[in-house]
């Protein structure tokens, strides 16, 4: 939410400066205005304001009271420099139009009407106090211009009335997708963990039994078949056994995230071939950690199969809020513009994922290039 209003207020930030350089240019054009020196001030003083709001929603993200206090401030400055140039005649009023149109696009539909009001209040009690009221058209030519500031405020307010409308049902649609997918999600991994136990419960079990008759046949016979087929017999259990980790990693919950993801990285490691580096400063428990296991894996498994990466490190800290998964290697990096060709190869690990993380309110957010690596990071709150 915060992301989105500031996006929007660098547009309007942005916005501000053609209006500033159209009142300069219209001041007097009409109605000259003895009043230059205090109007340059005041314009000085708007554009200094202008400039200073786009410099702060470029560092920091803002809220909608910071949106409401800038419509505010925008509604005194333009009727301060329509005070100062014409009053009700000045073409400074032409920027009022500014506030309605930039407005709905920012806030719901009452705070728009409230800020579209304001705009038709402000010019009428500008228009009649200023001396310039005594012309003898002013009367009609003030009532015109506010029926114009009505009409696009009442349009502006339609306007953000569909486009809450819609947000509103995205919201619902992507509430309602979230859900599924983690519907989705939660029967997947009870799933893996069925078959994990089962592997472990059965069919590891009898191997393991197999091997015990073998090793008693052979202490009776000898035979160099039985050896072999002993020793095929324990490298097939120890295969099971890396194959039920992949499926479901049991050390997570035995014990926990600080012991899960070291163990990740070493039979990626070892897989790979690469040395890893391993710095994990969270405990836990977090509600989502066997999607953060699931994310690690994932990006190890890509270092080890596709990056010929010999140096990877693997990071877990909970800062400001958050859970943050950073994997980082030295391979061969790729073009993330390519992913969504390696998507239609059939190549989903990592758009899956970015859902689920997506799905749970978190982001993944992936940085490489051929010959410089690859860089990914997890963001996860801190439910």
């Amino acid at each position: 939410m915060l992301a989105a209003t500031t996006e929007t207020e660098r547009l309007v930030a942005w916005l501000r400066l053609p209006a500033i350089a159209l009142i300069v240019a219209g001041h007097g054009l009409t109605h000259p205005n003895p009043n230059d020196r205090a109007f340059f001030a005041a314009i000085v003083v708007f554009a200094g304001w202008s400039a200073a709001v786009l410099a702060y929603v470029y560092m920091r993200e803002v809220t909608v009271a910071f949106s409401v206090g800038a419509v505010a401030f925008d509604v005194v400055a333009i009727t301060t420099l329509a005070v100062l140039s014409g009053g009700a005649f000045s073409q400074a009023r032409l920027a009022y139009f500014l506030v309605p149109i930039a407005v709905c696009f920012r806030f719901r539909p009452a705070l728009t009407a409230a800020a579209a009001a304001s705009t038709v209040v402000a010019y009428i009690l500008q228009g009649v106090l200023h001396p310039a009221a005594s012309n003898p058209e002013a009367a009609r030519f003030i009532a015109v211009q506010a029926g114009y500031l009505l009409w696009v405020g009442v349009a502006a307010v339609l306007l953000s009335y569909i486009l809450a409308t819609r947000t509103d049902r995205v919201a619902e649609l992507a509430a309602v997708r979230q859900r599924l997918l983690a519907d989705a999600l939660s029967a997947e991994e009870r799933e893996r963990q069925t078959l994990a136990e089962q592997l472990h419960d059965h069919a590891i079990q009898n191997l393991l039994s197999v091997g015990h008759e073998l090793q008693e046949a052979g202490d009776g016979i000898g035979h160099p078949a039985l050896r072999r087929a002993e020793s095929t017999l324990t490298e097939t259990v120890n295969e099971l056994r890396e194959a039920m980790f992949e499926l479901h990693p049991y050390v997570l919950e035995q014990a926990g995230l600080r012991a899960a993801i070291p163990a990740i990285g070493r039979r990626a490691a070892r897989r790979g071939g690469f040395r890893l580096h391993c710095d994990v400063r969270y405990d836990g428990p977090h509600p989502q950690d066997r999607l953060l296991v699931s994310v690690a894996r994932e990006l190890l498994a890509n270092a080890a199969e596709h990056a010929s990466a010999t140096e990877v490190s693997l990071r877990l800290v909970h800062q400001a809020g958050e859970v943050v998964l950073v994997v980082q290697d030295d391979g061969q990096g790729f073009d993330p513009t390519d992913l969504p060709d390696s998507l239609a190869r059939g190549h989903i690990g990592l758009a899956s994922h970015r859902m689920r993380v997506d799905s749970v309110g978190g982001r993944l957010e992936i940085d490489s290039a051929l010959g410089r690596g690859t860089t990914a990071i997890l963001h996860l709150p801190d439910f």
